[in-house]
């Protein structure tokens, strides 16, 4: 429904009969990637059509636990220079990362997963691709 234009690809757990992993493993292009962050940035809608409830879109970007406030259900929660964002991260760097406030997707495939700390949930390479968004989208107006 929301137009990918390739196939994904979806590991499974086991070679031939194995099932998919339900917690990661796809892989797919980058612009197909970004459907889900504008299909979350819309709330569910595409194409003036509701794929997702709207209700399950805005529980998925809550904190999940009390303890953990950076998770929702799926999606990390941040917010970066008084911006709030939510994203999707890969087990090796990959993102999509949404600006909703800004109307910018950013999608990232990667092979190098950045730096994690244990003072800080989100990776050291989150903040580089966010503030570099945002110089860009400074510099246009």
């Amino acid at each position: 429904p929301m137009g990918a234009e390739n196939d994904a690809l979806w590991q499974l757990d086991e070679a031939d009969t194995g099932i998919e992993k339900a917690y990661c493993c796809i892989a797919s292009t980058a612009r197909d990637f970004a459907r889900f962050g504008k299909l979350y940035k819309q709330n569910g809608v595409w194409n003036g059509k509701q794929i997702l409830p709207r209700s399950f879109v805005e529980k998925s970007l809550q904190p999940r636990f009390s303890d953990s406030p950076e998770y929702g259900y799926g999606w990390w929660l941040h917010q970066i220079n008084g911006k709030k964002i939510y994203y999707m991260r890969g087990h090796l760097g990959q993102f999509v990362i949404v600006l909703p406030e800004d109307d910018v997707i950013i999608v990232r495939l990667g092979h190098l997963k950045g730096k994690q700390t244990t003072t800080d949930p989100h990776s050291n390479d989150l903040y580089v691709y966010v503030e570099e968004a945002l110089k860009m989208i400074n510099k246009k107006k």
